[in-house]
């Protein structure tokens, strides 16, 4: 089940803990960016990104307000003591929720070879004075230099993991190649205990690294080989609010904090070209551009946009918006959104003439609300940039035509992450929006992009309307049907039933198919109108009780019912077109099909992840 808490997580890592937070955060499907002093071995993640490199305050300001971090789980090692004071600072500061996954702290033994220090040079000193023939070094890749005034004179093993970074790291320190013990350590009493024997070491060098860093092991050897051990504490960590110690504990904070953070609506490109708009004209009519203006937006609201940026020259004033989309995945976010005015004295006073500017695409296709040839302006934002210029000419008493050419500096690049090419809007991004407002994650914009598409295949002679979940099934589907054209494939998304009901309601289709890949068809299925895994899980349960109804083993059946993923249904019965269970979800996802769309003729087509398909009409 996926949980938003907006924006983006960072997540201090380079332990045990930082993994399994960041499988967690992959579990719940919140977008986290795993941060390391130094490069690391990369893991997989669906969910996350990697950098690394050090941060003082200021650049993790920076990091944290560039990237909209609304949370940071700070999972780092105990002893990184100055990134824990950076970010519990910066968290602070900014007003930013901060988690601290740590490791639980390990009751000291009572026996007399434990020696407690609190740093580094502290250890140094107690080294001196116990004077030990062979130190095994425990404390990791980042004690190389702090060590070194004791083993450039002294004998000394390190044990350290068998990364490249950590390679790296201690062949630049120096540190003798014949004195490291590169390895990944079990955990195990014998194994360390062996080592020691092995390499006669008569004193341990450790941190107080809690159970994950198998500090307990590391005092029982030591007690059990009668060797000293010197332990380096912890050093104090700043009061965070919420310490949690375990993966249960962190589920619970996150979901609790998804839960109770409401999602930030933002403002629509029309909105933005709307304020733009407005400023431009202040600037143009008084000489000054405003560092905010006001609008009413057509849901009501009233919202503020600060300008930020101003041009002035040939008689005409250029004033731009930061798009803002709250926490809303719109590609669009962070785009600054331009307009640029000037008057037209020859022109008929009021008309609002539209250009395109840079970003913008252009309609080239007809089905759209604006014809062929036009900027992909749509009528409300237009609406909204018209009632601007006519409310600071009439203040004002002016009588005029307008220019206002709307644009959108690096808007073609995002563009290519729309729809817009296959609606024939080239060149660029839309000027979109009804309300002025972005709903986070609407289900609204949403279905109004599925009825523009089908719209738009109308109104450019497709007959048969394509329907798919997303790009791998229109892929399997236009390989089965090449003649479809690309403007008749539409996605829905999870939105079947609603989708199909908007084909119905525009009508003038001869035939609709309907392609589906096998585990969301188990859910359409069974009637199902949303495949969403939010709304309606998988159920391996029900695959199960179909197979015995068509006969299968009650063996096979159980093997159903205990699978985690249904795609692998196809390692138990092979995926082909007359085999009995895919040919009855196949039958009853085309049933189910027709509740919502029932008079023009409709063929489903079931595909498996190679693009095999079975086919009900």
């Amino acid at each position: 089940m996926a949980h938003e808490v907006g924006g983006v997580i960072l997540l201090f890592g380079g332990t045990t803990e930082g993994r399994k937070a960041a499988a967690l955060l992959d579990r719940l499907a919140m977008p986290f960016i795993y941060s390391t002093k130094t490069r690391v071995e990369t893991f997989t993640t669906t969910h996350g990104e990697f950098r690394h490199g050090s941060l003082d305050e200021a650049s993790l300001s920076e990091l944290v307000s560039s990237r909209d971090v609304r949370l940071v789980i700070d999972a780092a090692h105990p002893f990184a003591a100055r990134l824990h004071r950076s970010v519990f600072e910066v968290c602070e500061r900014l007003a930013v929720r901060l988690i601290r996954f740590d490791r639980a702290s390990v009751t000291f033994p009572d026996f007399d070879g434990l020696h407690s220090v609190a740093d580094f040079p502290e250890a140094l000193g107690l080294l001196k004075r116990l004077d030990p023939a062979k130190l095994l070094a425990l404390t990791g890749v980042q004690s190389v230099d702090p060590l070194r005034p004791w083993w450039e004179r002294h004998e000394m093993l390190l044990r350290i993991l068998p990364s490249p970074a950590s390679m790296e790291l201690v062949q630049r320190e120096g540190f003798p190649e014949a004195k490291l013990l590169p390895m990944n350590p079990d955990g195990s009493d014998e194994a360390l205990e062996a080592l020691v024997r092995e390499h006669s070491v008569d004193c341990l060098l450790t941190k107080e690294s809690g159970e994950s860093g198998f500090f307990s092991s590391k005092l029982r050897v030591a007690e059990r080989c009668g060797i000293p051990v010197i332990v380096i504490r912890r050093p104090p960590a700043p009061a965070f609010d919420t310490v949690v110690f375990s993966v249960d504990e962190l589920q619970k904070c996150l979901t609790e904090h998804a839960a109770l953070k409401p999602l930030r609506t933002g403002y629509t490109t029309g909105a933005c070209a709307a304020a733009a708009t407005k400023a431009a004209m202040i600037a143009l009519l008084d000489g000054a551009a405003p560092d905010s203006v006001t609008l009413t937006l057509p849901s009501g609201k009233v919202a503020s946009f600060g300008i930020i940026s101003y041009r002035a020259g040939n008689g005409r004033v250029r004033c731009g918006v930061r798009k803002f989309a709250g926490d809303d995945p719109d590609v669009t976010h962070g785009l600054l959104i331009v307009s640029e005015v000037s008057l037209v004295p020859d022109g008929e006073p009021g008309e609002v003439r539209f250009l395109q500017g840079e970003g913008v695409g252009r309609v080239t296709l007809p089905g759209l609300e604006i014809p062929p040839g036009e900027p992909a302006i749509n009528p409300v934002p237009r609406r909204m940039i018209r009632e601007c210029v006519a409310a600071e000419l009439r203040q004002r008493g002016l009588r005029y035509a307008v220019d206002v050419t709307i644009s959108a500096p690096g808007g073609e690049a995002v563009a290519r992450k729309t729809m817009n090419a296959r609606l024939g809007i080239t060149g660029g991004i839309s000027i979109l929006g009804t309300s002025g407002e972005v709903v986070p994650y609407s289900i609204e914009a949403w279905l109004a992009s599925i009825r523009q598409s089908i719209a738009v295949a109308a109104a450019n002679g497709c007959t048969t309307l394509a329907l798919t979940s997303g790009l791998r099934s229109e892929r399997h589907l236009r390989a089965l049907y090449p003649d479809l054209p690309e403007l008749a494939s539409i996605h829905y998304g999870n939105f079947i039933g609603r989708s199909l009901e908007l084909a119905g309601q525009h009508g003038g289709f001869k035939r609709v198919i309907v392609g589906v890949m096998l585990a969301k068809a188990t859910k359409l299925a069974q009637g199902q109108a949303d495949l969403s895994s939010r709304v309606v899980p998988l159920d391996p349960r029900w695959l199960a009780t179909l197979a015995v109804d068509l006969g299968y083993s009650d063996e096979l059946a159980n093997q159903l019912a205990d699978l985690h993923l249904v795609r692998n249904v196809t390692d138990l019965i092979s995926f082909t077109s007359d085999e009995p269970l895919y040919l009855a979800i196949a039958s009853a996802c085309h049933r189910a099909c027709r509740q919502w769309l029932s008079d023009t003729p409709l063929s489903f087509v079931l595909f498996d992840m190679e693009g095999r398909s079975v086919i009900s009409d």
